[in-house]
């Protein structure tokens, strides 16, 4: 038995030259695609800006992956250390009680300004001070908040003085020692009159203001106790993803606790009702378009029905005719996938200039994405090769006597 040769390229060439030939159906057909795709591709790109938009406001801010616990209590450096090794715990500071954690300070040669300033202990890496500096390198160093630096009209670089006091066997005893600010934390870390300082001096302050040890004139080198026991602890997601995971486990474990776990719940809850919404669209405007293109290439294969059936008296397999359609089918797709992405677009940069009022800077209401993008054209294309597929077995059943006719 002789088998027929194949012809995939002159058949691929052929069906270019046809959709060439009839440019007013042909432009018609990329027509049907772009009115049904790039309006899917609009409400995608919102979903993406706004979910991005939110994510990154929350991203911006340092506490949307903080946990705190409320009141005090007492923590061991095993248990501490056994909450910082979970995988979902990417930073952990202790803290020390709340009534300790407080020094009066003034700046030098400014007497009378002074004011109670809340400390926080900060160990490396401390997520709150990354973009402000890298830590701080010895217990006479200090960043303080905006707010305590306006009160105390100091800057970044200037020294000042802290006061501690303490009653100890019915006597009113105070040490004073100077501190150097080695940085500012903008209002959006925090608005309160705070300092962040190493947990060394954290400890010493609690412990001497306790009666537990003297303090030591030598600052710098004051040793952090071993098997302390903290009050607290300023913890920190990887991701605001993990939050609300973590946030049920101590909850659960009997710890009281303040974090935004609400707030990323609501993100995620948004996230997946948006992705359902667009899923019910998207899936509605696929079977449009591909209901549209399918009927094109099926009318188109019905006309040429005759052309086609003289191509296989001259030689062409079936599976030349089964690629007449397809090489069309993907020709449009693309073409309307492009023109599409395009229009799309530009409504979307239009979206955006016209919101660009109420939206925070750098954020966008419409983000065309690389997701977005790959999305529309791999998806039209293989709709189109699907729907194509129909044609072509409709082409493959033609036979080449049918075409002596036209003769």
């Amino acid at each position: 038995m002789k088998y027929k040769r194949f012809h995939g390229a002159l058949s691929a060439k052929f069906a270019w030259k046809d959709l060439k030939s009839e440019p007013i159906l042909s432009l018609c057909l990329v027509l049907g695609i772009v009115a049904v795709l790039a309006p899917l591709i609009v409400i995608a790109g919102l979903r993406s800006g706004v979910l991005t938009s939110v994510r990154q406001t929350l991203l911006e801010d340092p506490h949307a992956r903080e946990i705190v616990n409320i009141s005090n209590r007492s923590f061991t450096d095993q248990t501490l250390k056994q909450l910082a090794n979970r995988k979902d715990v990417q930073f952990l500071a202790p803290r020390t009680r709340t009534l300790a954690a407080s020094l009066f300070m003034e700046k030098q040669g400014d007497l009378g300004s002074g004011r109670h300033i809340m400390l926080t202990p900060t160990i490396k890496n401390d997520p709150l001070l990354k973009d402000i500096h890298p830590f701080i390198e010895n217990n006479q160093e200090i960043i303080l908040s905006q707010s305590a630096a306006n009160h105390l009209h100091v800057k970044k670089g200037d020294e000042i003085t802290a006061y501690l006091n303490r009653i100890l066997n019915g006597q009113k005893q105070q040490v004073q020692f100077p501190l150097k600010i080695i940085g500012i934390v903008p209002p959006s870390i925090t608005d309160q009159d705070s300092a962040y300082v190493t947990l060394s001096l954290a400890v010493g302050i609690e412990n001497y203001q306790d009666g537990i040890k003297d303090w030591s004139p030598q600052l710098k080198d004051l040793p952090l106790p071993t098997q302390t026991i903290y009050s607290g602890f300023r913890l920190y997601t990887h991701n605001i993803n993990e939050l609300p995971t973590l946030d049920a486990d101590l909850r659960k474990s009997g710890i009281d606790i303040i974090s935004k776990a609400g707030d990323v719940e609501g993100l995620l809850s948004l996230d997946k009702r948006l992705s359902l919404l667009f899923i019910c669209v998207a899936s509605l405007g696929g079977c449009g378009l591909c209901i549209s293109l399918g009927a094109g290439l099926w009318a188109n294969t019905e006309r040429k029905r005759k052309s086609l059936a003289l191509l296989r008296f001259n030689g062409f397999s079936a599976l030349d005719l089964i690629l007449f359609p397809l090489v069309q089918a993907i020709i449009l797709a693309l073409s309307g996938a492009i023109i599409a992405l395009g229009a799309a677009y530009g409504a979307g940069q239009l979206i955006n200039m016209l919101f660009s009022s109420v939206l925070p800077p750098n954020h966008a209401l419409f983000l065309l994405n690389n997701w977005i993008i790959f999305g529309a054209l791999g998806l039209t294309v293989m709709g189109g090769i699907i729907v194509s597929l129909l044609s072509g077995n409709r082409a493959a059943k033609i036979q080449p006597w049918e075409g002596v006719t036209a003769l």
